[in-house]
C-alpha cells in the first residue's frame, strides 16, 4: 500500500518549530510514563492477580497526566509557538526549556508518589502525593501563563481556544486533586464531604479532555481560515461551560448544573458532528496516514459524549445514585473512550505527522496500531458496558501489545529522524 503524505501533516514538523527540542522532551518523557500505564492495564485485565487501589491509581494518573498531559503542553507549544521570534532567544527560550525539563521531571515523581502507597507501612506517600501535586500545579500555571501571554500576541483560532480552555480547566481540576491529597495526608475536610473525587474526575474527562479532544481534530483535519469559525467557537464555548457545570455540580451539590452539561454537551456535540461528519466521509480509513488517527479520535470523542450524556440523565432521574456503585462497569467506559479512544488516537496521529521523514520504516506496524488499539478498545468497551467483563482477558492485551508496538514504532522513527538533522547539520 502506497505511503501518503498528510495535507496538513507541516502543522506538526517540530523541525520547523522554535520548541523542537523542547516538545521532543515532554514527548519522550510521556512515551515511557505510558509504559507503565500499558503494562498495568494488561495486568489488570487478565484478573490473574488483583491489583489494589494504589496501583489502579497509579494506572490512571501515569495515563492522564504521564501520556496525555505530557503531550498536551507539547501541543501547546506546537499550536502558539508560531511565530514566537520574540520567545525563543534570551529569558523566554530559557524560561520554557527549564519548564518542560521540570515537567518532565515532576509529572513522572507525583506518579510514582501514588504506586509508593502500595507499599506496606510507607506513611509518608500522601505527604509526598501532597507535594509533588504542588509542583505539578506550578507547571501547569507555567504552562497556562506561557499560553495566555502568547495569545495576547497573536490571532488564536478555534484550535488554540480548545488549548486555552482546556489548560483552564485542567487547573481547576488539578486544584481539586491537590487539595484532595492534602486532606488525605492531614486527615482534615478541605471539601465538601464526598465531593471530590467526583468533581475532579468529571471535570478531568468532560472538561479537559474533551475541549484537548477537539483541539486537536481541529488543528489537524480543518483547513486554514482566514477568520475563525463562528460555529467551532460555539461548539468550544459550550463545551468549556459544560465541563466547569458538571465539576460544580458535584464539588456544590448542585443538581441543576449537571441539567446545564445536559443542554450544553446535547447542542455542542451535534455542531461538532455537523463540522467534522463532510471530513470524516472524505478520509482514506486504508491509507498510511496520521489524518485516520485524528478521525478516530473523532468518532470517539461523540461517542463519550453520548455515554455521558447517557450518565448525566440517569443521575438526573435518580436510576443512578452514585455511578462508582452503580454503575462501574460505564465509568469505567467513560474513562477509557477519552483516555484510548480520543487522546491516544490523537496522540499517535501527532507521532505520525511529526515523523512523516521516517514513514518507511515498518508501514506494517502503523495498520497493527491502529486497527489493533481500537478493535481491542471496541471490545474492552463492549466488555465494560455489557458487564461481560470476561471479555476484558480478550481485548486488553490486542489494544494493550498494539500501544506497545506503537511506541516501539515512533521511538525509533523518532530517533531516526533525530539523526538524519544531526547528519544533515554538519
Amino acid at each position: 500500500m502506497a505511503l501518503q503524505q498528510d495535507s496538513t501533516s507541516w502543522r506538526w514538523d517540530a523541525r520547523k518549530s522554535p520548541w523542537g527540542s523542547e516538545i521532543k522532551i515532554l514527548l519522550a518523557s510521556a512515551m515511557i510514563i505510558f509504559l507503565l500505564t500499558v503494562g498495568i492495564g494488561i495486568l489488570n485485565g487478565q484478573r490473574i492477580v488483583k491489583l489494589d487501589h494504589n496501583t489502579l491509581l497509579t494506572h490512571v494518573h501515569a495515563g492522564t497526566l504521564g501520556w496525555i498531559t505530557l503531550s498536551v503542553f507539547s501541543i501547546s507549544l506546537f499550536l502558539f509557538g508560531e511565530g514566537a521570534s520574540s520567545g525563543v532567544s534570551g529569558r523566554g527560550k530559557a524560561f520554557m526549556r527549564w519548564l518542560c525539563l521540570f515537567t518532565a521531571v515532576s509529572v513522572p515523581l507525583y506518579v510514582l508518589a501514588f504506586w509508593s502507597s502500595s507499599i506496606p507501612g510507607f506513611a509518608g506517600s500522601y505527604i509526598a502525593r501532597s507535594a509533588l501535586g504542588v509542583l505539578v500545579l506550578v507547571a501547569i500555571v507555567g504552562y497556562l501563563g506561557w499560553v495566555v501571554a502568547r495569545s495576547s500576541s497573536m490571532r488564536p483560532g478555534v484550535a488554540q481556544l480548545a488549548v486555552l480552555g482546556s489548560l483552564v480547566t485542567l487547573l481547576l481540576a488539578g486544584l481539586v486533586g491537590v487539595l484532595l491529597q492534602f486532606q488525605f495526608a492531614l486527615g482534615s475536610l478541605l471539601l465538601p464531604p464526598g465531593s471530590g473525587v467526583p468533581a475532579h474526575a468529571s471535570t478531568m474527562v468532560a472538561g479537559y479532555l474533551v475541549l484537548i479532544g477537539m483541539a486537536l481534530s481541529e488543528w489537524s483535519l480543518m483547513p486554514e481560515r482566514a477568520r475563525i469559525s463562528w460555529l467551532g467557537l460555539v461548539q468550544i464555548t459550550l463545551f468549556f461551560l459544560a465541563g466547569l457545570a458538571l465539576g460544580a455540580s458535584f464539588l456544590f451539590n448542585l443538581v441543576p448544573l449537571q441539567m446545564v452539561n445536559l443542554l450544553f454537551s446535547v447542542i455542542g456535540v451535534l455542531i461538532y458532528i455537523v463540522r467534522f461528519a463532510p471530513r470524516l466521509l472524505r478520509l482514506n480509513w486504508l491509507g498510511h496516514n496520521s489524518g485516520r488517527f485524528f478521525a478516530m479520535s473523532v468518532l470517539f470523542v461523540v461517542f463519550n459524549i453520548s455515554l455521558t450524556v447517557y450518565m448525566i440523565v440517569n443521575l438526573i432521574i435518580g436510576v443512578v445514585k452514585d455511578p462508582a456503585t452503580d454503575a462501574p462497569g460505564l465509568l469505567l467506559a467513560l474513562d477509557h473512550s477519552i483516555f484510548v479512544g480520543v487522546m491516544t488516537n490523537a496522540i499517535f496521529g501527532l507521532l505520525h505527522a511529526m515523523t512523516q521523514e521516517r514513514r518507511s520504516l515498518w508501514p506494517w506496524a502503523e495498520d497493527i496500531l491502529f486497527w489493533g488499539m481500537n478493535i481491542g478498545l471496541a471490545g474492552f468497551l463492549f466488555a465494560l458496558i455489557s458487564e461481560m467483563r470476561d471479555l476484558e482477558r480478550i481485548f486488553t492485551p490486542i489494544m494493550g501489545l498494539s500501544i506497545l508496538l506503537g511506541l516501539l514504532l515512533f521511538a525509533l522513527r523518532m530517533r531516526g529522524a533525530a539523526a538524519v538533522a544531526q547528519v544533515g547539520d554538519k
